[in-house]
Order: C-alpha cells, then structure tokens, then sequence
C-alpha cells in the first residue's frame, strides 16, 4: 500500500478546495494510506472527507512585527509584481521545518504556499504540483517558482488553458517542466446528496432567484453581477440575486451594492460548507469570472441541470455548449443582462436547454480518476 499525502493551505470554500474533496472520496482507499496536511483549523468542507483520511494540521509560524510591516509595505509597494504567497514564504521559510514522515507520493495541491512547502519540507519518493489558476493572469514571478518546480516529477494542471499558460511563462525564461493536463471534475452522485440538504434561508417564488457561488475577490468579477442586478431591477424584473461566498472585496462589494441602490436584491450571503442547496433551488446560475483556472462550480450548476449564463473566460467554452447546455457572455453588464433575460422571456429556448442538461454526460470524472492513476504508476 503506497503511503500519499496531499498538501493544501486549507478546505475553505474554492474550487482546489472542492475537487480535492472529490478526488479523495473517490481514492481507492485499498491502494492507498492518505494523509491530508492543513495549515489552518479553519476547514469547512473536513466534515466531508472520508474516514480513512488522516487529516493534520501544521501551525502556520507566527510573524513579528518587523516582519509584518515588511509583508505589507511589500505587498502595498509591489514593485516586483510578486504574488503575496510568494512574499509571504521569504519571511517565513526560515521558521518552518522538515515534516517527519516519509511517503512514496506527495500532492501539493495548489500553487504558490503548498508547492513551495512540499518542494522543501515533505521527504517523499515523488512528488506531482497541481496548478488550479491561470497562472498568466495572476502575479506569480515564474523566476521565483521554477526552483521549487524542478524539485517535482511532474505538474498537473486543471486545463489545457492552465497548462499552456503556464508553458508560455516557462518560455519566458528558457525552462521547461514535465506538464500533464487532468481536469477537475464534479461527482454527481456527491452534488446530489449535498444538494438535498435543507436551504438555509428560503427563496421567494414570486421572484427570479439567481445565485453565484465564489469567493468575493476581484477575479470573480461581482461588480459584474452587481451591474447586472441593478439593471434588471430597473427593467422592471422582479429579481433576488444571492451570492454565496466570502473574501477580501467583501467591504467593496457592500458599498457598491448600497451605491447601485440594490440591497434588498442583492444579498451576499456570507461562507457556508454546503453551497450546493442554494444551486440547486435557484433559477438562474450565473458565474462573471474575469478568469477561471477551469470553472468547477459552472460544471457543479450544469450537473444539477441548472440554466446557466457564464462570462467568456477561456475554459466557459469547454465547459458550456453555447446556445445548447448554456449561454456565454461577453464580460460586460449589458450582454450578462441580455442573456439572462433570454431565459426568462423565451420559454421554448429555455426548454431546449433543460432537455439538453438532462442528455449532458459527465464524462471527466472517470478520464480524470483513470489519469491520474496512470500517472501514479509510471511515476
């Protein structure tokens, strides 16, 4: 039995977050001994983790001062266009030390603070990075990272749109590593089963009911929806848009939601371990990403054959049929509201996609399970 363990900051709300979940409830626990390594107690989807996980969580070091007005003036003074894991690890490599264990594979699961933790703390035989984001859109300094990539047998990236992305900043300086392509994938029968637990709040039926679910940053493109839900109330819908989540732009969000007068329409509802009822009861699912590594939860909301609009991101289109399981927006308010009303106004059309959903196969699951098996083996 191979001894595994899989590293990520935490099991907060987030599409790593979620399909690691997924992955370890679907391991083949006759294969493997697994054990999960957390840097927070703040987890909300442990509960969801299969008993045979052996879950430990490692103190974050704690920053002194000096060091903490270091972090920020660094991260408000970003001259070098650093991404703040990667500022945060210069001041804090030096506290952590090497993880007692030994293992025949490690997964860090995600990019940035858990790639470079396992490159240099975890003593395993193999070691695979997963890369979640597009790395082009976000502020990661490739010269920075690629030390701690050579120090893995493999990368794994969600999508052929991350894994290019990520060759072409490779590229930049003349280096390369052994990149391989599994995408995340949602578990029906899971969704089901987290979907039929009870809604926490109810819905009003008289209303339209769209709902979002992301972490409130400025990747998600929430001034988007906010825009959006102000102009469908001005056209006389009769719409409550819930977005479930939480994050940093949370206080922006707020601001712009009482500027756009919209606040008895538009409620964020805050961070939750079970986002899938919301989903599942509401009318409209629409996600306004700017970028998406992949897009989890718009294959979540399909799954639960939910009417669907999503932004234009690169991977929508992999994800959603246009105009067959779904509706692809241009990342702009008025094309968000247009489709949105095509939903509402063309009964026949909106009929058409509730029957294509229902044809809609899952087909990543088993391609992603059998992948990374294949991967595991050869290593």
């Amino acid at each position: 039995m191979k001894k595994v363990v899989y590293i990520i900051e935490s099991l907060n709300l987030g599409g790593a977050e979620t399909s690691l979940v997924t992955f370890l409830i679907n391991l083949d626990y006759s294969k493997y001994e697994v054990d999960l390594i957390l840097f927070t107690e703040e987890n909300f989807f442990i509960n969801y983790l299969p008993k045979e996980v052996n879950v430990i969580i490692i103190d974050f070091p704690k920053i002194n001062i000096i060091n903490r007005i270091k972090y920020k003036c660094q991260r408000i003074f970003n001259f070098k266009k650093s991404h703040s894991a990667q500022i945060l690890w210069k001041l804090i490599d030096s506290k952590l030390k090497v993880f007692e264990k030994d293992y025949d594979i490690a997964h860090a699961y995600n990019q940035g603070f858990s790639t470079y933790y396992t490159s240099k703390f975890i003593k395993s035989k193999k070691k695979l990075a997963w890369i979640n984001i597009d790395y082009q859109k976000v502020k990661y300094k490739i010269q920075f990272d690629f030390p701690f990539y050579t120090k893995y047998d493999k990368v794994i990236a969600i999508s052929n749109k991350v894994k290019q992305g990520f060759e072409e900043e490779l590229n930049k300086i003349n280096k390369t590593v052994d990149i391989e392509t599994i995408k995340l994938f949602a578990d029906e029968k899971i969704l089901e089963q987290k979907s039929s637990e009870n809604l926490p709040i109810k819905f009003d039926k008289n209303k339209i009911n769209i709902v979002t679910t992301c972490r409130l940053s400025k990747q998600k493109g929430l001034h988007l929806a906010i825009e959006s839900c102000r102009k469908l109330i001005n056209k006389g819908y009769e719409i409550h848009w819930y977005v479930v989540g939480e994050g940093e732009e949370r206080g922006n969000l707020e601001k712009l939601i009482r500027k756009n007068k919209i606040s008895n329409h538009f409620t964020l509802l805050g961070k939750t371990t079970n986002p899938f009822p919301y989903m599942k009861a509401c009318d409209i699912y629409v996600q306004t990403s700017i970028f998406e590594g992949w897009g989890l939860t718009v294959i979540e909301a399909l799954l639960l054959r939910k009417l669907v609009v999503s932004t234009n991101f690169p991977t929508a289109y992999d994800i959603i049929v246009n105009n067959m399981t779904g509706l692809i927006s241009e990342m702009e308010s008025d094309d968000i509201v247009r489709n949105i009303e095509r939903y509402i106004l063309d009964e026949d059309f909106t009929e058409s996609i509730k029957e294509n959903l229902l044809k809609r196969k899952n087909f990543d699951k088993e391609e992603s399970l059998n992948k990374l098996e294949e991967i595991i083996i050869s290593l």
